[in-house]
């Protein structure tokens, strides 16, 4: 990475507090007897400061796409822009208290302003087995549903689907699901997207003594009758998106990872992203610690069972910011139609869901992620600045709590003044 001279200036500090149970996957804490080997507790951090010589035009390498699904591609503008964090060393020490400090292996923490990344900090405690930097690939959960929702809606820009199309009876019919309630057959994909289905969230098939495989998984679930009306509520649903992963596969004729490549990933230059089982781990991946007998990445595919960097997750975010100078895939409607909320009511009074993004009341939009020793988030915020932090553990407790985190670090970086413990560790 390239640093360059910059003036700096202050951005206007946006700060909340975050009080809310999230509708994320909640799994027993594996053990993690057989991952205890002590390794180097030295953090990466680099601060990339923003180019104020002039305009830059850059394009991003694509790969080509299959004629069946083409995407429309818009280059690069990199504009001059200020240093966003005039105390990197103070987000990054608030971001250690509340992870690492607190009791979590690892963590990696990416900012992304005006279409770069500006700041980027990893650090592993003792407790750790692999020690990670700035490359190393986390899992993210839930997270994967932004990625997944936006290869849907290039579909629907391209009109291989529509918003308002009843897409479950089709999904069912084309890979011999039979729909217990009739119901089903209606469910729209903006539905799937909103989490308004009424498909029921089902956490004991994914995550405790439920089915093995994804086919086995839809069979199960898709088995019982509906806990709601279609769009008549919100229910959060990880059945929700792997069906949306199926519909991907239908309308393109490709596998879901395939699509997602070719008309997401490949286009905005993301090559850390990947498929992975519950056991399976890279050479560059932090080493999650997962209870054994368990199948639940493979059961989740489309609705949380991507790594990435957090690098690449934030830059995944921005390109779906109208105002970045990054590349977007998407048109400017679809794009706000993400950010607009979805359901009948508000989810909780301090955010809601729009489509595969979680919108806080605050201004900030993202969304958050966890499985079995993984907390993550990434969001966008009123000032511009595109955070994203995975953690390797249990801590902080709640992955709600990340949004605090980020707040106090992003804080303490505008300010010089070390952030304070609004959120326990």
């Amino acid at each position: 990475m390239i640093v360059r001279q910059t003036s700096v200036v202050t951005l206007a500090v946006v700060s909340f507090l975050v009080a809310c149970s999230g509708s994320e996957e909640r799994v027993a804490p594996a053990s993690t007897s057989a991952m205890s080997v002590p390794v180097s507790s030295t953090p990466v951090s680099t601060t990339v400061v923003p180019s104020t010589t002039g305009l830059v035009t850059t394009g991003l390498a694509t790969t080509a796409l299959s004629t069946t699904v083409p995407v429309t591609v818009t280059p690069t503008t990199v504009r001059a822009v200020q240093e966003p964090l005039p105390h990197p060393e103070l987000f990054d020490a608030a971001i250690r208290f509340h992870t690492l400090d607190a009791g979590s292996r690892d963590v990696s923490v990416a900012v992304v302003y005006d279409g770069e990344v500006i700041h980027l900090y990893a650090a592993s405690s003792q407790k750790s087995s692999r020690a990670v930097d700035e490359q190393t690939s986390f899992r993210i959960a839930s997270i994967s549903k932004i990625l997944t929702a936006e290869t849907v809606l290039v579909l629907v820009d391209q009109g291989l689907l529509q918003l308002d199309e009843p897409i479950v009876g089709r999904v069912a019919d084309n890979i011999g699901l039979t729909l217990a309630d009739s119901r089903a057959r209606s469910i729209t994909v903006k539905q799937l997207l909103a989490h308004t289905s009424g498909i029921s969230n089902f956490l004991k098939i994914f995550f405790d003594t439920g089915a093995y495989d994804q086919m086995g998984m839809l069979s199960e679930t898709l088995g019982q009758t509906l806990s709601t009306e279609p769009g008549s509520a919100y229910k959060y649903s990880n059945v929700n998106y792997v069906l949306l992963g199926k519909a991907i596969e239908l309308v393109t004729g490709l596998s879901y990872h395939d699509a997602v490549n070719q008309l997401v990933l490949n286009p905005l230059g993301l090559d850390s992203f990947r498929l992975v089982g519950t056991y399976e781990f890279g050479p560059s991946d932090a080493l999650h610690a997962v209870s054994g007998g368990r199948t639940y990445m493979e059961q989740l595919g489309a609705a949380g069972a991507w790594v990435a960097t957090a690098s690449d997750v934030a830059k995944m975010l921005d390109s779906i910011n109208a105002n970045s100078p990054t590349v977007h895939i998407l048109s400017a409607d679809l794009m706000e139609q993400m950010k607009v909320p979805a359901t009948p009511k508000p989810v909780t009074p301090i955010w809601d869901y729009g489509l595969g993004l979680r919108l806080f009341v605050s201004g900030e939009w993202g969304h958050s992620g966890s499985i079995e020793n993984v907390h993550s988030m990434v969001v966008h915020r009123p000032d511009g600045l595109v955070v994203a932090v995975l953690v390797n553990g249990s801590k902080p407790k709640e992955t709600d709590d990340l949004i605090g985190v980020i707040n106090d670090a992003v804080l303490a970086a505008l300010t010089g003044v070390a952030a304070t413990t609004t959120v326990a560790p």
